[in-house]
């Protein structure tokens, strides 16, 4: 999901004078992707983050957010759980833009309050719903912005999955009689009734249809369904994000 930026020197240094950044911009740029160069360790990531709290206040806006979001990037390729994003997001809030500050606050919410720990979901099959609703709208207020886009979609992406197929833990198809979960489809119809516009009832829509075309009822031992399954929720989930 995540790709660092590497770029040779010296044209860091001429792309960002030609976009109208200013020599001392140009150079912070430019140093900043020669620490990136570094292998991900403790000492290196501290040196990092110590050099954008010095640094970006001079900076553009657009660039200190590409800036703090490769730094993010360094930091996973080190340990991608070591990172908290709440003491992340007041290290550098008063440096980046506002949508991506508010793509933080999102993270702060899963990372805080996650929809599932351990494969069993934390929260209702509605709750889950209506964060993904917040994400799609998120995502579609910020839809000229390709990087915050990719990222938010991530996790959209993630939550549609989850609202379709349950986990392991708490599966949408029971495990003992292989019926569909009827608390989901309260809540996805109830959710629909509500929000005939979004995005996400379009994929209701069409989930319903293959739905209603096994009577809601899965027979696990069934090798042929249980493959029908996955692969028509594998689908909506890649639809989703395409369309969003």
């Amino acid at each position: 999901m995540k790709k660092l930026i590497s770029i040779g020197l010296c044209t860091v240094v001429l792309l960002v004078m030609l976009s109208g950044c200013s020599y001392d911009q140009a150079i912070i740029q430019a140093e900043f992707l020669e620490m990136l160069e570094e292998p991900a360790e403790i000492e290196s990531i501290a040196a990092v983050g110590f050099f954008l709290d010095k640094n970006l206040g001079k900076m553009e806006t657009n660039d200190a957010d590409q800036m703090v979001i490769a730094y993010e990037d360094y930091i996973f390729t080190f340990n991608n759980e070591s990172l908290e994003y709440r003491t992340f997001l007041e290290q550098f809030k008063k440096y980046i833009s506002q949508p991506l500050s508010e793509l933080y606050q999102i993270k702060i919410e899963e990372q805080e309050n996650p929809i599932a720990v351990n494969t069993v979901l934390q929260m209702s099959w509605r709750q889950i719903t209506d964060r993904a609703m917040r994400l799609e709208l998120f995502i579609k207020e910020n839809s000229k912005n390709e990087q915050i886009k990719e990222e938010a979609k991530s996790i959209y992406e993630y939550y549609i999955n989850a609202i379709l197929m349950g986990t392991t833990g708490t599966p949408i198809f029971s495990y003992q009689d292989g019926m569909f979960s009827e608390d989901a489809k309260n809540a996805y119809i109830g959710f629909s009734s509500e929000y005939p516009d979004t995005l996400i009832t379009t994929i209701f829509n069409e989930y319903f249809s293959y739905l209603e075309s096994i009577n809601f009822k899965l027979n696990y031992k069934n090798t042929t369904e249980v493959k029908i399954f996955y692969d028509t929720c594998t689908y909506l989930v890649s639809e989703a994000g395409k369309r969003v």
